[in-house]
Formats: structure tokens, sequence, C-alpha cells
């Protein structure tokens, strides 16, 4: 009787035990899977963000489209801040920039390129050169030139600002407004840098044209040395060929005469 009892109290046992450990295996199923389904919707909606470039304001990184779209900003102010700088130079050493137009002849672009400014050329004159250059960017970007257009373009202004006492205010390099004050750090940072480079490349540009110029007037110096040297070779050459035509003629008399006295 008694092994009777104890077999039914374990067998209760058992059956209650399976059945609580079953209710808590369904449990954390259930909530496995409701994690599981919380995970994928989250990652749904970041990746739908993404897509469309609306920002995450969750702990993740930021949206592909937006780093992209804030580096080519970045890097627009920077290039913005060189050119507004150079330009800025050049305007100044040239008083007045000209309109660009593309529709010149082309032969007038290769004649301006062709012309080679001089060591004796005053300020008024490179002025003139520089402002025919400049007028003619349009015109060398459409024949693929600018880049050696803008290069004779900053040796002239160079050449400028070495004959002249007028100091260029760097300040003027930079007044766009636009990247000065923009809302991102970033942009306004590469805007000041892309100056800074701006002023590099004019120093640059003035250290090239005095090397220019050093080596032109080397070079002029010694073209004027071998010039010197052949016109006195060639002049010793005529004063060794007058004697030697005297001498010939002599001879010619004295055989005619000699003929004639036979």
């Amino acid at each position: 009787m008694w092994l009777v009892l104890l077999a039914v109290i374990v067998f209760l046992g058992l059956f209650r035990f399976l059945i609580l450990g079953g209710v808590v295996i369904i449990a954390l199923a259930l909530l496995g899977l409701l994690v599981w389904l919380s995970a994928g919707f989250i990652r749904s909606q970041l990746r739908a963000a993404q897509e469309i470039g609306v920002p995450d304001t969750g702990a993740g990184p930021p949206p592909v489209v937006n780093r992209r779209t804030g580096q080519r900003a970045v890097e627009d102010a920077r290039a913005t801040g060189a050119s507004n700088m150079r330009t800025a130079w050049i305007s100044w050493h040239l008083r007045s920039l000209p309109p660009q137009d593309g529709n010149r002849d082309p032969r007038l672009l290769a004649g301006t390129l062709a012309v080679v400014p001089q060591a004796e050329w005053n300020a008024d004159r490179l002025r003139q050169h520089g402002r025919a250059l400049w007028s003619l960017r349009t015109s060398a970007r459409v024949h693929h030139l600018l880049e050696q257009l803008d290069a004779c373009l900053d040796r002239t202004v160079a050449m400028i600002s070495d004959r002249t006492d007028d100091e260029f205010d760097t300040s003027l390099g930079q007044v766009n407004d636009q990247y000065l004050y923009h809302p991102d750090r970033q942009v306004r940072t590469a805007y000041l840098e892309g100056g800074a480079l701006g002023v590099e490349a004019i120093m640059d540009a003035v250290t090239a044209a005095r090397a220019q110029a050093r080596e032109d007037a080397a070079t002029r110096a010694a073209a004027e040395s071998l010039a010197q040297q052949r016109n006195a070779a060639l002049r010793a050459l005529r004063e060794t060929y007058a004697p030697t035509e005297n001498r010939d003629a002599h001879a010619a008399w004295d055989e005619q005469a000699r003929k004639i006295e036979e």
C-alpha cells in the first residue's frame, strides 16, 4: 500500500514538473521570437533611413549618403578657398579683370600664349598682357589649354608683384560668406584651409617666376657671349681671306706678264 502511494506521489510530481517546464520552454521560445522580430524591424528601419538619406538619431553610424555629401561639401569649400585667394591676388595686381569670352579666335589664343613676358617690360605692359590672358581663360578651357594659360598668367602677375610696392592683403581672398558662415564647421575650416593653400600657390608662383627670370638672364648672357665669339671668328675669317685674295691676284698678274714676255 505504501509503495503504491509513493509511486502515485512521484508520478504526480513528475507530471507537474513536466507541465511547468513545458510552460517555461514555451515562454522562452516566444520571448526569443519577439526579440528576433524586433531586431529585424530595427534593421529594416535603419536600411530604409540610409536609402532615403534620413539622419540616424540612434547610436549607430550616420547614413552613407549624408557622409558622402558632407565630404563633397568640404572638398568644394577647400577648392573654392584656394580659387578665391588666387583670383583676388590676380585682380589686385591687374587692377581690373576683363570679361572672359569663349568665342575668341583660336589664333588669338595661340598668339597670346606664344608671347613671353620680358624682363625689361614695365608694370603697365605686364598688366596689359595679364588682362589679355585673363580674357582668354574660357577659350583656353574649351581648347584644353587652361593649365598652360594659367601658368603664363601666374608668371605675369608674379612679375608685376616684384615690380610694384603694392602689398596684397590676403583678407581680400576670403570674402565668400557662403563658406565663411556655413553651418557646418568642417566646411568653414576647409574654406580657410583652401585660402592657405592659395597663398602657398601664390608664393610658389612668385618663386618660380624669379627662378625663371634668373635662368632667362643667364641664357641671354650666354647667348650674347656666344654671339660675340662667333662674330669675332667670322671677322677673323674675313681678315685672313683679304691677303689671300690679293696674293692670288698678284700671282695671276705675274703669270700673265710672263706669258706676254715669252
